[in-house]
């Protein structure tokens, strides 16, 4: 238990106590007042006033009459219809402090509980290029793994690839016809990408290649030789692309699944959901799913040439996933908006299956640009690789211009370090409902709702820490009483562990970032207006052991989204 957890428990009680009646109080009742100076924590009392049939404002007066004087708290005080208290400033500092430093990289995490949770995310298709809109997945996916770790649960992150189907049919048609005997650049995945955008725009122009598409297709479901071979070594070259990247932005999966595993037994479910009356045949020849009367639609599972579709394939997978993890108990998707009917329609007929698990969709808006939305098909995207090499060349010429000092080696390393910050903080500091702009300017600024401004609110107090270590000053614990501008800073920390565990609650990342960005903004100001090194010998001790566990809140919330922290910038 956190010490604000203890303490509000406390409080919980002491007011069921106060105002009698046989009251039940939840620590989650106790909040923050709008300001500072209507005290630390607030009650509101109106369940207990239409319980008892009396006014808030009674309640509320008797209740902080009645409150006792306690270890946390200084004062219990009416206002209006809530009861606000005021907590007894060198205790609770002295006590967040001990629990922040002693939990250390572990602050802010929860005991294990007996849940089992998978993640799927990233999951680019191969013969297509990656792109910025393919970053927010892997960021956003990144973050709840992370945080739903944090939460207590067993995480089991896994990836589904879409390394079949018409999309691949198009670029090894178009590579097959077009591109044979080319030599092949260094960077085979983009190639990949940018033949499927050609072969988008062929068949655009003339729908009569469209079927040169579909029986290409055809041939790649059957296996034939020579289309096998080649889908497999063009798939191999967007794999090999996928694990680079994978592992420079720290996405580390334990199972990758793949469409083509499932295809043919998902072929075959549907002909057993034929058998069984949950599908039919549709008007055209396909086989669907009627979902009509749950006003969900028209669910598509087999096109009516027999060739697979996404469903075909997502059915069996649902199946397979929880075959291998039996103990999982519920699957989250991480998967764009643009499929939110898609879901509900495979949850649904997953249901009439008899499949009672718990899947969940994680949808996320799209990042666009100022010239509109990216596309693969349309081949007006920004591949994540120029666009990582842009970010991080700007990182290093900021950086080299602060540092000349440093060498080429310590310049690469910082400004990755930066520009993946950046990167994943503007990924992850909007609400994932919210599309994003990302401009590449604003997310590296050292001021504002950044990355790199909450990482160089970590580099400042590091360098304090630093300076005092090379004076052999350690910081230690310190009981005694300190000012307000402590108090501020340790209060805004004793909140972290349920910042942590609401962002868990309901996969939001960016209540995270919010906080940790409000947090650097409390930490800079700490650093500007509170002398430390500079202060009498019991003021500094305090005050370096506040900076440490300033630095360390801002340390495990970088690192639950997946961004690292840097000693210096």
């Amino acid at each position: 238990m956190t010490t604000l957890e203890h303490i509000k428990q406390e409080i919980a009680a002491h007011l069921a106590k106060a105002i009698g009646g046989d009251i039940k109080i939840t620590a989650a009742e106790l909040v923050r007042p709008p300001n500072p100076e209507m005290g630390d924590l607030a009650f509101g009392c109106f369940p207990a006033a239409k319980a008892l049939k009396k006014s808030p404002a009674e309640i509320a007066k008797a209740a902080a009459a009645a409150f006792p004087k306690t270890e946390f708290v200084r004062e219990a005080k009416a206002m209006g219809p809530y009861v606000n208290l005021t907590l007894d400033r060198p205790t609770f500092a002295a006590a967040v402090l001990r629990e922040v430093i002693s939990m250390g990289a572990k602050y802010g995490q929860s005991p294990k509980k007996k849940e089992r949770v998978m993640i799927e995310y990233a999951q680019p298709n191969t013969h297509k290029e990656v792109h910025v809109g393919h970053l927010r997945n892997l960021c956003l996916g990144l973050a709840v793994v992370n945080l739903t770790r944090a939460a207590g649960s067993e995480v089991v992150p896994v990836s589904y690839m879409g390394d079949i189907g018409a999309h691949v049919a198009k670029c090894l048609w178009c590579l097959k016809k077009f591109h044979a005997g080319e030599p092949m650049p260094e960077n085979k995945g983009k190639y990949l990408g940018q033949i499927y955008a050609e072969a988008t725009r062929r068949v655009e122009e003339d729908e009569s290649l469209k079927e040169e598409v579909a029986a290409v297709q055809r041939r790649l479901e059957a296996r034939e030789p020579d289309w096998d071979e080649l889908w497999k070594e063009t798939r191999r070259w967007s794999l090999d692309e996928f694990a680079a990247i994978f592992r420079e932005l720290g996405v580390e999966l334990e199972r990758d699944y793949f469409e083509s595993e499932v295809e043919e037994p998902g072929k075959k479910l549907v002909r057993d959901l034929v058998a069984k009356g949950i599908a039919e045949t549709g008007e055209k020849g396909a086989l669907i799913v009627n979902l009509e009367k749950h006003d969900l639609g028209i669910f598509l599972v087999l096109k009516s040439d027999g060739s697979s579709l996404y469903s075909t394939k997502e059915l069996a997978l649902a199946g397979l996933k929880f075959k291998e993890y039996p103990g999982i108990s519920k699957s989250i998707h991480v998967v764009d908006s643009r499929q939110s009917l898609y879901f509900q329609q495979l949850f649904k007929t997953l249901e009439l299956m008899g499949f009672d698990k718990k899947m969940v969709h994680l949808a996320y808006e799209f990042v666009t640009l100022k010239e509109g939305a990216m596309s693969s098909r349309k081949g007006n995207i920004i591949a994540y690789e120029d666009f990582r090499d842009e970010v991080k060349a700007r990182a290093k010429k900021e950086t080299k211009e602060r540092r000349t000092d440093w060498s080429e080696e310590r310049l690469d390393e910082t400004a990755w370090t930066i520009a993946e910050g950046a990167m994943k903080f503007g990924m992850l500091r909007q609400d994932p409902d919210k599309p994003i702009v990302f401009d590449i300017d604003s997310a590296l600024a050292f001021e504002g709702f950044t990355g790199p401004y909450v990482q160089y609110a970590h580099a400042r107090l590091s360098s304090i820490l630093r300076k005092a270590t090379e004076a052999g000053e350690g910081g230690q614990l310190f009981d005694g009483a300190g000012d307000e501008r402590e108090f501020t800073l340790l209060r805004a920390a004793a909140d972290f562990p349920e910042i942590v565990a609401s962002a868990a609650e309901h996969c939001k990342p960016s209540v995270l970032a919010q906080y940790l960005f409000e947090f650097a903004q409390q930490s800079n100001d700490f650093y500007r207006d509170v002398p430390v090194l500079a202060a009498e010998p019991d003021d500094r001790a305090r005050r370096l052991a506040v900076v440490r566990a300033a630095r360390t809140v801002l340390a495990c919330g970088l690192q639950l989204l997946g961004i690292r922290a840097p000693e210096e910038m």
